[in-house]
Formats: C-alpha cells, sequence, structure tokens
C-alpha cells in the first residue's frame, strides 16, 4: 500500500514528535521543511528522548528540504500539510505558506497550532478548502537539535469549517489523518467539536503560558511563589467566562485540571521558551483573538487584559532587537510613530 505524502512546516517540539508519530506507524511518508536547523537535521538528525517513544538518538524525516517550492517540486503535490510553526500573525502571517502548500482538490491543511480564530484568513482566502484543526497537550521543546518530550501526546483533529458543502468528504480526508498520525504509543482522536476543544486548551495558554513568559518561570515555580492564586486562577475564570459568552462551556475543575496538567515537571510552556530562544511569541492568537471575543461580548477581563499589554511590550522589545523597526537616539515625541521594515 502507497504511503501518503505528508508536508510539514516546522521541525519544534511538537512538529519533530508529529513527523515522528506520523511515520512510525508506518502509514506517512513526511517531508520536513526547515530554516535555521536545515545543516543540523540533514547532517546530524534530531536526538528525541520522549516519554511516549522513548531513546531515539537519530531522527530523521523521510524528506528534508528548505522551502516549499523545493519541497512542491521534488516530492509534490501532497495529501496533507501539517503546519506546526508558531502563529504569530504580527510578524509572519502564515496565509502566504499556506497558498504555496495547497494544491485544489488534492491537499487538506492541518494547523496544529496554539491559538483561537486562527483558521478565518485561510477559510476566507479558500474557502473550499478543507482545514483542520489539530490541538495537542503535548509537553515537547527542541533545543540545539534535542527534543525533550514529557508530556503524553494526547491529540485531537477536527474540521473548523463543519457548514462547508461537501463536509462529509471533509470528515473523511480529517478521519483519515487520524488513522495517520494514530500508532500504539499515542492517543489521537477525531474532534467533533473544535470550538470547544480550542477554548478548552486556553485555559492553559492564555493563561499559564503567559504568564510564565511574562515572569520568565517555569509553572512548577509560578505555583511555588504563590501565583496560582493570584493571577493564574482568576485570569482562567476570565477564560471560561469569555468561552460561554461564545456558546462553550467548560467543565467544572478545568482549571485545577490544567493548573496539574505539567505535574510532576517544572515545565517551560512555549511562549517562555520562545523568549528565552529570543524568538517572538504567540501572544496575538493566543490571547488577543480572545480578547477580541470578550470586547465583543461585554465580558470583564482586567487580568488578561494586562497579560495582553505586558505581552505586546515584550514582543516590541523583541521586534527591535531584531531590527524589525528602529528608533532614533534622542527619545521621541509620544505621537512618534514607529516604522517597521
Amino acid at each position: 500500500m502507497s504511503k501518503s505524502k505528508v508536508l510539514l512546516i516546522g521541525m519544534g517540539g511538537v512538529g519533530t514528535i508529529a513527523a515522528y508519530a506520523l511515520e512510525y506507524g508506518g502509514k506517512a511518508e513526511v517531508t520536513a521543511v526547515l530554516r535555521s536547523d536545515y545543516d543540523l537535521l540533514k547532517e546530524k538528525g534530531f536526538e528525541i528522548n520522549s516519554v511516549d517513544y522513548g531513546h531515539i538518538p537519530v531522527f530523521r524525516p523521510t524528506n528534508i528540504v528548505k522551502s516549499i517550492g523545493e519541497a512542491n517540486e521534488k516530492f509534490g503535490p501532497f495529501d496533507y500539510a501539517v503546519f506546526t510553526t508558531k502563529c504569530i500573525p504580527d510578524v509572519n502571517p502564515i496565509e502566504p505558506l499556506i497558498k504555496e502548500a495547497y494544491v485544489k482538490g488534492k491537499t487538506s491543511i492541518v494547523l496544529l497550532q496554539n491559538g483561537f480564530g486562527i483558521e478565518n484568513d485561510t477559510l476566507e482566502d479558500i474557502p473550499e478548502a478543507t482545514v483542520i484543526s489539530g490541538v495537542t497537550m503535548i509537553s515537547s521543546t527542541l533545543y540545539h537539535g534535542v527534543v525533550q518530550h514529557v508530556g503524553e501526546d494526547l491529540l485531537k483533529f477536527g474540521l473548523f469549517n463543519t457548514k462547508a458543502s461537501n463536509a462529509a468528504e471533509q470528515k473523511a480526508l480529517c478521519e483519515k489523518f487520524v488513522e495517520l498520525y494514530s500508532n500504539d504509543k499515542n492517543q489521537c482522536s477525531y474532534d467533533d467539536d473544535v470550538k470547544f476543544t480550542r477554548w478548552r486548551k486556553l485555559v492553559y495558554n492564555a493563561t499559564l503560558n503567559s504568564t510564565c513568559a511574562i515572569t520568565n518561570l517555569d509553572t512548577g515555580r509560578i505555583e511555588l511563589f504563590g501565583g496560582n492564586g493570584t493571577i493564574i486562577k482568576p485570569a482562567m475564570a476570565e477564560v471560561i467566562a469569555i468561552a460561554k459568552s461564545d456558546g462553550v462551556d467548560l467543565p467544572a475543575g478545568i482549571d485545577d485540571f490544567m493548573i496539574r496538567s505539567d505535574d510532576p515537571n517544572y515545565y517551560a510552556p512555549s511562549m517562555l521558551v520562545d523568549l528565552r530562544k529570543g524568538n517572538f511569541i504567540e501572544y496575538q492568537v493566543i490571547l488577543g483573538n480572545a480578547l477580541k471575543v470578550a470586547k465583543k461580548n461585554n465580558v470583564p477581563t482586567p487580568t488578561l487584559t494586562v497579560l495582553y499589554n505586558l505581552l505586546h511590550l515584550i514582543q516590541m522589545r523583541t521586534m527591535e532587537e531584531h531590527k524589525k523597526f528602529e528608533l532614533p537616539e534622542v527619545r521621541p515625541s509620544p505621537d512618534y510613530k514607529i516604522e517597521f521594515k
């Protein structure tokens, strides 16, 4: 039986485990697109220390390329294009990459990314596309070619647009991807309520992920230093209230479940890892889009708003460090407009 052809963009902690899971089952051939770590993966491979798969000294997906164009030319067209890159629309919009990877009538788009409302622009640009939501509670990070995977890979894949005219066909394509990803080591299932699942994960990401990034503390230290009662739980209550205003009732005890989800690790969530690496953060899709819903539905969000504004300042700092703009040597007047390159 021929293998399904999967294009994977973003070989970080999540992407590497996704690539390994897809190839582990023997049903998929993965072509990975990399930039900064291309030479390292090509020459040495990545080492994986996984709670699910054990120790893999060297892993390389079947094909490794530097661009989507090269992937299409050498190994396309693809059945699925899986995006595990950071979702940072204020810095690097993903829609141009999706358009480049998409082949009408052939390629399904899988957004295995954090955030809420991340599918809107793609469905507006390519309304006929099958766009699949991927949500994982995985705890996996990549440092210098070594993946530390300490939290079990618990995944749900479902359709963003369940009202499409060909919804039954799209559901079959999504279920096929679940089959490709599933193996005897992970827990992967079809998601018939994507909206619920994404709000559920925001209870963690909008609160713990955000606070860890701002304070440069892992989740264990946030708790031990007293942050759960003063910041995390109030922020979680606000996320739960926004979700309710959007028609999603999250279960009682979801706050305590998310707080305990990293036990027994001193875990550094994704935005904290990115900041420690000097990278940009996903605060717009994790917090910004949720706050837009809160504003629309008149839900008070004092804690989340402060977290969002602090993360915005941090993102601007990183932009300056990355030369996205330059400030004058002498401090300008308050009405000065920053010009982005």
